[in-house]
């Protein structure tokens, strides 16, 4: 009779990549679209497996933000350039900054922030004022 760790072991080779934390970007951005996949298929199932493995990968991304992430402090536009990343955001995803063309002069360094991108951007993106601030 086949005991329960003996299964676990069995899948631990398919289970494995999808929980451990990421290598590389490729691997960050990988586990982030199965995330979404998970959020999906669980969505109206409240599956309690599937709530561990999308919590398991969680912590994994979280991993990878932890010690793969840039120190950005005091370099404002490189961390609007990350969190745009990020968050997969578009250029006209940002209305916080203005219109595309506006935003796009922001991220390749010709216009700065102004007060007013600073405040909007820190709310959208839940993070200090201060991030966007070089100093």
């Amino acid at each position: 009779m086949e005991t329960t760790l003996e299964r676990a072991a069995k899948n631990w080779e398919m289970l494995t990549p999808i929980i451990d934390t990421p290598n590389d970007a490729n691997d960050y951005d990988t586990l982030l679209q199965n995330i979404e996949v998970a959020i999906e298929l669980n969505r109206g199932r409240n599956s309690r497996a599937m709530l561990e493995l999308i919590n398991s990968m969680s912590t994994a991304a979280l991993g990878y933000q932890a010690h793969a992430a840039p120190d950005l402090a005091g370099k404002g536009l490189d961390a609007l350039r990350y969190l745009v990343k990020l968050h997969r955001v578009r250029q006209n995803d940002l209305p916080e900054i203005g219109s595309q063309g506006v935003v796009s002069e922001v991220l390749n360094g010709k216009r700065a922030l102004t007060l007013r991108h600073i405040r909007g951007l820190a709310k959208r993106f839940k993070v200090s004022p201060s991030t966007f601030i070089d100093l």
